[in-house]
């Protein structure tokens, strides 16, 4: 058994925190021209991202959606965001 308990530890001290899950989400939608900038808010809670924002059209949402799907070290993404055409 010292084995798994060792290799929890390591993935425990592999695991991304929270506010650094947040820095990176937000990184990545402040750098996708499809999202409005400051459109979307970025909260995450062991390792949840949820979204939540008002964006123009379901394009601007995927954008989004794609930019955090694929963070290491999120467990699941929560969208709040709306769409409200202008």
């Amino acid at each position: 058994m010292p084995h798994a308990r060792a290799a929890r530890l390591e993935a425990d001290n592999t695991r991304l925190s929270d506010a650094q899950i947040a820095v990176e989400a937000t990184r990545r939608l402040a750098w996708d021209a499809a999202v409005p900038e400051h459109a979307v808010k970025v909260h995450v809670s062991r390792g949840r991202i949820t979204l939540r924002g008002e964006l123009q059209c379901d394009e601007q949402r995927t954008a989004a959606l794609e930019d955090v799907t694929r963070l290491f070290g999120v467990t699941g993404i929560s969208d709040h965001t709306v769409i409200k055409p202008e």
